[in-house]
Formats: structure tokens, sequence, C-alpha cells
């Protein structure tokens, strides 16, 4: 039971950094991509740029964290399911 709980957190924290790559990548690209007319959000920009700050290590990171871990996972699946 461990194991799938630590695979489960080890797939959520490389979800987690791939959208802050997207966001941040996004954000790099095109700046107003995230603002809206009329409307300012601060939360909303905030958050816009922290991941503008930090995409390129997060996508480092997160997409070998997020890929290895589903592997892992799907293989520990498989295993179960054949014993």
């Amino acid at each position: 039971m461990k194991s799938r709980k630590s695979g489960a957190v080890a797939i959520f924290i490389g979800a987690l950094l791939i959208v802050i790559f997207a966001v941040g990548l996004t954000a790099s690209r095109n700046p107003g991509a995230f603002h809206r007319a009329n409307h300012y959000d601060f939360a909303l920009e905030q958050f816009v740029s922290f991941c503008a700050q930090i995409w390129i290590p997060a996508g480092i990171i997160g997409i070998p964290l997020f890929l290895i871990s589903l592997i892992l996972s799907l293989v520990r699946e498989g295993r179960g399911k054949q014993q």
C-alpha cells in the first residue's frame, strides 16, 4: 500500500511541475496571454509571475519525474495483476 501512495505523490508533483512549466512557457512567449481587458486579478498575476520565473527548472524536473513515476506505477500494477 505504501508504494502506491508514494507513486501517486510523485505523479502528482510531476503533473504540478508540468502545469507550472506550461504556464511559465506561455507567459514568457506571450506576456498578455493571461490578462483580460478591464480586469485585474492579483493572485493570477502572482502565479503567472512565479511560473515565468521557474518554468525551465520545473520542466527539467517535472517531465522526467512524471514519466518515470507513471511508468513505474504501470509496471507495479502489471506485476500485481500477474500474481
